[in-house]
């Protein structure tokens, strides 16, 4: 005989993000989802008899954060890493390599964390092979960065095979030095994967372990699910591993990787022959779209731009994937039933991806498998927006990367183009779907700070808004993370609201992030996190 689960009553200032009924007093809670959202008196009734209690007389009950893209994987692994999160110079990179390489000496590969900004450094530019070798010369060093550049010494470059005849790949540079020799900074996946395919993963046990760790941090942010985009098979296998033992406490959607750097027909077999498509899996675990890179990163160079960068006139940035590789995967994607998330910084790139998306629309509705533009930021035109909404195309944007990288684009396009990057605003005037994200380890993960940012339009640095007008209120910010975040997840059946029915994911903050001055979300804090209605974070 079965024995059914005790009720619980959590009672407090609720928000449910529930357009039937906004605000609530209490929930009831069995067995992992929400029985009643209301008050203290409807809560009870649903509990019914000999129910527990939980109560917080302080802060607001929100649904549980979503982040609609966040290597969640790849930031834990970087505590087993070279950690140059902190670095503020090339002398730092040097002695973290070096210190790193003395404390393990059993290592074949010196590897450091993603998380690292050029911005950040004394000097303004990547280290040198040469400056590398001086820190570790016996033993080859890959210091990846944001997914779109790594530095290298010259033993790793030696190990790829990559010299002075080394053309630079189809959506790809081989920076060099003044002898055409390569100096050691690869930008874009073409460019580094012949080294990055070298380096030996950590072991399975150290990826779980890594995995498993990293979400009591999350929790402790008020995070409740994420989309991880661009996951290989191996990490693929690390989350389903975790999730067949009941170690996942973090609700994860996970996007396989499409890969440029891989033949075109390599990617279509994988898509025909995968037997599975996007939304398989459970509340826990389930597959997202296919991700795919058509462009750079704007603090790189190499977003696709629709006019070259205005400190370098002949360089409108790089296209990671062709045209017509593009094509053929989206429409494979379309005919096997998957979405697609395609990486879009530069409005070049959103314009190429739009247009495919419109083609393939005029045979396929896409507006049921909802295919996604990842990041959209700099400068997506009236145009763009109007065709994104005709198809149901969603945005998965990025305020804290508006915030950590600011600074560093304002002094590249100025401050007038920088106001109109990000446009959170234009996107929800123009009726598109809009998730909230950070790309950790890119940025910092709190969703805090995506809250603040989109409202204040700060950026690190300065006290100024850039682009007050991209602003959007409280509850606009709220729903990127919650209940369009969940959307954006394929999960908008089952979370994103506090509403009967719907999985009991809640996350207690110090303020009312929908009424409060949009200043107070600086020095908000999380109380507590609840997943399936057990608490994950605090009492």
């Amino acid at each position: 005989m079965q024995i059914e689960a005790k009720a619980r009553v959590v009672e407090g200032d609720i928000v449910t993000m529930d357009p039937a009924r906004p605000r609530a007093q209490a929930l009831a809670v069995r067995g992992g989802r929400l029985l009643a959202v209301g008050s203290r008196q409807e809560a009870e009734a649903a509990a019914g008899p000999g129910h527990e209690r939980l109560r917080w007389d302080r802060g607001t009950i929100v649904p549980g954060l979503i982040d609609t893209h966040n290597h969640m994987h790849w930031t834990g692994i970087q505590s087993r890493l070279v950690d140059l999160a902190g670095a503020r110079s090339i002398a730092d990179i040097q002695r973290s390599v070096r210190e790193w390489a003395a404390r393990h000496p059993e290592a074949p590969w010196v590897t450091s964390g993603t998380g690292w900004h050029v911005a950040n450094l004394a000097e303004q530019r990547y280290p040198t092979r040469q400056e590398l070798d001086a820190a570790c010369a016996e033993r080859p060093v890959y210091l990846p960065r944001v997914g779109h550049a790594a530095v290298v010494n010259s033993r790793a470059l030696q190990l790829a095979g990559i010299g002075a005849g080394t053309p630079d790949p189809e959506g790809g540079k081989i920076e060099r030095d003044a002898q055409g020799l390569p100096n050691g900074v690869l930008l874009e996946p073409p460019a580094f994967e012949p080294v990055a395919r070298l380096v030996p993963p950590p072991s399975l046990a150290d990826q779980e372990g890594a995995l498993r760790d990293v979400q009591a941090t999350y929790h402790a942010a008020g995070l409740t699910g994420i989309v991880d985009p661009g996951v290989t098979p191996e990490i693929m296998a690390v989350y389903q591993n975790l999730w067949a033992r009941g170690e996942l406490s973090m609700r994860s959607v996970i996007m396989p990787l499409a890969d440029s750097s891989l033949p075109l027909e390599e990617n279509l077999a994988r898509l025909r022959n995968a037997g599975l498509r996007t939304g398989f899996g459970d509340a826990r675990l389930k597959l997202g779209g296919v991700k795919l890179f058509l462009d750079g990163g704007a603090s790189l160079g190499t977003s696709l731009m629709r006019e070259p960068y205005p400190d370098e006139r002949c360089n409108c940035g790089i296209q990671v994937t062709p045209t017509e590789t593009f094509r053929q995967i989206a429409w494979q994607c379309a005919r096997q039933g998957w979405s697609l998330g395609v990486h879009v910084v530069g409005g070049k790139a959103i314009d190429i991806a739009l247009d495919v998306f419109a083609e393939i629309d005029r045979e396929i509705p896409l507006a049921p498998l909802r295919f996604c533009l990842i990041h959209a930021y700099l400068w997506p035109e009236a145009r763009n927006i109007r065709e994104a909404r005709r198809m149901g195309i969603t945005v998965a944007t990025q305020c804290s990367m508006q915030y950590t990288f600011g600074p560093l684009l304002v002094k590249r396009f100025g401050t007038a183009l920088m106001a109109t990057a990000t446009p959170v605003r234009s996107w929800l005037d123009g009726g598109v779907v809009v998730g909230g994200g950070s790309d950790s380890p890119v940025t910092r993960f709190e969703p805090l700070l995506g809250l603040w940012q989109a409202r204040t339009r700060r950026i690190a640095g300065t006290d100024e808004p850039i682009g007050k007008l991209q602003a959007v209120s409280g509850e606009e910010a709220l729903a990127m993370y919650t209940r369009d975040a969940a959307y954006v997840a394929f999960s908008e059946h089952e979370r994103g609201m506090l509403r009967p029915g719907l999985l009991a994911d809640w996350t207690v903050l110090s303020v009312d992030p929908t009424t409060c001055e949009a200043e107070a979300l600086a020095d908000a804090q999380v109380l507590a996190t609840a997943v399936g209605g057990e608490l994950v974070h605090g009492r």
